[in-house]
């Protein structure tokens, strides 16, 4: 999602070809409150970057700082791609599955919550770009195709 919101030159037509078919209904797309606050999160670093200048390495001492930005910013574009998304609840279940994914795959907090949620309502696949769910049992990984348009 962040690739189309973006609109990167490499992933961002694969990402904004597969939110079309979510949103003309082709596909049922899910997603989780760790997605939606990375996501969110990414669109205001980005969006700090572009329009305050600031380094990449310094947005989190940026924010801190300049609380206010936050005002500054128009979330509209990514809360109406995020509402074509059903957004799957984390109860204590998905919590305790989480620890057991993050054991038996080496997986991150966030990435094993995101694989317990995933399991937990029968998902088949994730559409991700993280290399780290390509070895997960029972989840097929959908990558953005890269494309530099000419």
């Amino acid at each position: 999602m962040i690739y189309h919101l973006l609109e990167d030159e490499l992933y961002g037509v694969s990402c904004k070809n597969f939110l079309k078919r979510v949103e003309e209904k082709e596909l049922t797309a899910s997603t989780s409150p760790i997605v939606i606050g990375e996501t969110l999160f990414l669109y205001l670093r980005f969006w700090i970057i572009e329009h305050k200048k600031v380094a990449p390495k310094k947005v989190l001492e940026y924010l801190k700082q300049h609380r206010d930005v936050i005002n500054e910013v128009d979330f509209q574009k990514p809360l109406a791609l995020l509402r074509l998304l059903k957004n799957l609840p984390i109860n204590n279940a998905v919590v305790e599955a989480s620890y057991q994914m993050t054991k038996l795959y080496n997986l991150l907090p966030n990435d094993a919550m995101n694989v317990a949620l995933i399991k937990r309502h029968n998902i088949p696949a994730i559409a991700t770009n993280d290399d780290d769910f390509d070895n997960i049992k029972g989840i097929n990984v959908f990558k953005p195709v890269g494309s530099m348009g000419d």
